[in-house]
């Protein structure tokens, strides 16, 4: 049986999403920190490197020590305090590991969500298109993504007064923003498909009544196909 058009539009959509997010997840540049002494750094949910002009000087004092043209990136995880000039430590920890947590939830639902729509397209017996719960299931977990998102994006939006957000915080908000129109599209498809079968069977005889009184054999119905 063919793939419904507006699952299959919603599940592109989605994987779009999981791209966009784990793009953003992986890059140094979500907010540009200023230092206490003037420098300014570019720091990610999972690194950290200098930023501009301290980029630079550090390259070329590297090469003068002979070790190369290096970018000098730090790997940070759950728990760092990389705050920036008057920024609170526990603060900016709590928001990173909050956006590290929220990244990391929204990338297993959007997974999970491709997953079951790729058994649908197997017709496997415990699951096949026709299955109440495939529909549902795939849009829970793109809503769930959507929300998971929202709530880091929301606890990050402001770290400090001379912290700003990078292009990686905007990448981030596009992934939310297409995982919530995938999980609107299937629960619109979901809710549009129950009112057709909540309609009455519409049941259509040809000939007419009037013909009833001489028996025919080729009568003909048309129902609702739900």
């Amino acid at each position: 049986m063919a793939v419904r058009r507006l699952v299959a539009a919603a599940v592109a959509v989605a994987l779009l999403s999981l791209v966009l997010n784990n793009v953003a997840a992986f890059t140094p540049s979500w907010v540009l920190q200023a230092l206490e002494d003037g420098r300014k750094r570019s720091v990610g949910l999972w690194r950290m490197c200098p930023a501009g002009a301290e980029r630079g000087r550090d390259d070329l004092q590297a090469a003068g020590r002979g070790h190369g043209t290096q970018r000098h990136c730090t790997a940070i995880g759950w728990g760092s305090e990389f705050a920036g000039y008057q920024e609170s430590r526990s603060t900016v920890k709590l928001q990173f590991n909050m956006m590290r947590a929220c990244n990391l939830i929204a990338t297993v639902a959007l997974t999970a969500g491709q997953l079951i729509f790729l058994l649908g397209l197997m017709e496997l017996p415990f699951v096949t298109q026709e299955s109440q719960w495939w529909e549902e299931a795939i849009a829970a977990l793109f809503q769930l993504a959507s929300f998971v998102l929202v709530i880091g994006l929301v606890t990050f939006y402001r770290i400090g007064p001379y912290t700003h957000l990078s292009y990686s915080c905007y990448v981030n908000i596009a992934a939310c923003l297409l995982a919530t129109m995938a999980a609107a599209m299937l629960i619109w498809n979901i809710l549009h498909r129950r009112d057709d079968c909540l309609a009455p069977r519409l049941i259509i005889f040809s000939p007419p009544l009037a013909s009833a009184f001489h028996p025919r054999l080729d009568n003909e119905y048309v129902e609702s196909p739900c």
